[in-house]
């Protein structure tokens, strides 16, 4: 999964581009100024950066070229937000800070996303073949950005002391607030129109349309970068493998129809068991996959008895007629304890739940065995 650290020392500036981001399945994190952006990306090894340019304590063309100086971070790409009025100085000066593109605010959505897509096609340049900067053409365009905003900002206390003495100009002025209001209003519409359309085109990729739950996609996508956060932090990172147990015999008894009814119910039983930061997925056909995070082989055992339980007390009714009981079996695996990768965490787990099923289904097994 694609990690975007956004950086703003403005946190409507970054609330906007994080809400816009949040619904094409990015990993979003954020920071507030360039000295908080690099320790995010010494943490987090983002993909892309997208930082403004001017901020305290930091600005983002001095965020830029620490982390070109720093051989031991991973560099990412970066993308340059400016005011309208820097555009020319913004190019000049991502292209000798080594910055892969700009972009002027305000932000227009479309521009933001076809940006984004381009850096991210460019593969990032490996430590050894960093641009230098220039650090005179830096130091030059940077002058002319404070020579600038003192001339824009001595431009603003003329117009607003001549405002003061001149009623037309006054009106002139609210007549031009009131486009701008307008203006803003008919962005935020078609802001929130494209939200909306985001939301069901990245539902569709990475949720299974029958359950609701993520899908498998997701897993193999999440999983990855749960290991990786638990390795950080040291802490387990528990799977469970789950089976709806004789689920062909409630197909060939009631139909398809009713099999698909007595999944929904258990995904929802399931659903409503785990907690906020939990990933529970849809593997396939019957099978589903739970990823609990910083969680010990205890509070996994626990949360995978009351799902078995939660799920045998479910009556399921489909065409007026009760399905009979249902009951799932569980195999549970830790890492690091039952594998050092996701994938071996989860074989292990596959294999706990095979346990299951022999020892009579409606069980919860625990990983034997380290599988290294």
């Amino acid at each position: 999964m694609t990690t975007i650290l956004v950086v703003d020392d403005r946190p409507a500036n970054r609330q906007f581009v994080l809400s816009l981001l949040g619904y094409f399945g990015y990993r979003l994190l954020e920071a507030a100024d360039g000295i908080e952006a690099l320790q995010t990306v010494r943490d987090e090894h983002p993909d892309l950066v997208i930082t403004d340019i001017s901020m305290p304590r930091m600005d983002g063309y001095q965020f830029a070229l620490h982390l070109r100086a720093d051989p031991l971070v991973p560099a990412p790409r970066i993308i340059f937000l400016t005011a309208t009025y820097f555009e020319a100085e913004a190019r000049a000066l991502a292209q000798a800070c080594g910055v892969s593109r700009y972009i002027t605010k305000p932000v227009e959505p479309q521009v933001l996303l076809e940006t984004i897509d381009a850096v991210l096609a460019e593969p990032p340049a490996p430590p050894g073949e960093r641009p230098r900067p220039d650090e005179k053409l830096i130091d030059r365009y940077v002058r002319l950005m404070a020579a600038k905003l003192r001339r824009h900002m001595s431009g603003l206390e003329v117009v607003t002391r001549s405002d003061e003495r001149t009623p037309e100009r006054t009106a002139r002025l609210e007549s031009a607030n009131a486009d701008l209001q307008a203006e803003i209003v008919r962005r935020q519409q078609a802001e929130e129109a494209l939200r909306h359309a985001n939301i069901r085109l990245s539902e569709q990729v990475v949720r299974d349309p029958l359950t609701g739950l993520f899908n498998r996609r997701y897993l193999e996508e999440s999983l990855e970068r749960e290991v990786a956060r638990a390795k950080r932090s040291g802490t387990p990172l528990g799977i469970m493998m789950i089976d709806i147990d004789h689920f062909k015999r409630i197909n060939d008894t009631f139909g398809h129809a009713a099999g698909d009814e007595v999944l929904v119910a258990v995904s929802r039983c399931m659903h409503s068991m785990t907690r906020v930061e939990d990933i529970l997925c849809r593997y396939g056909g019957e099978e589903f996959v739970l990823v609990m995070t910083a969680a010990a082989l205890d509070t996994i055992r626990e949360r995978a008895e009351m799902l078995r339980e939660g799920v045998r007390q479910l009556k399921i009714m489909f065409d007026g007629h009760h399905v009979g009981h249902v009951t799932i079996s569980v195999g549970i695996a830790v890492h690091p304890d039952h594998g050092e990768t996701g994938p071996q965490a989860m074989e292990a787990a596959d294999v706990a739940l095979y346990r299951a099923k022999q020892s009579g289904r409606n069980r919860t097994m625990v990983a034997s065995a380290a599988r290294n």
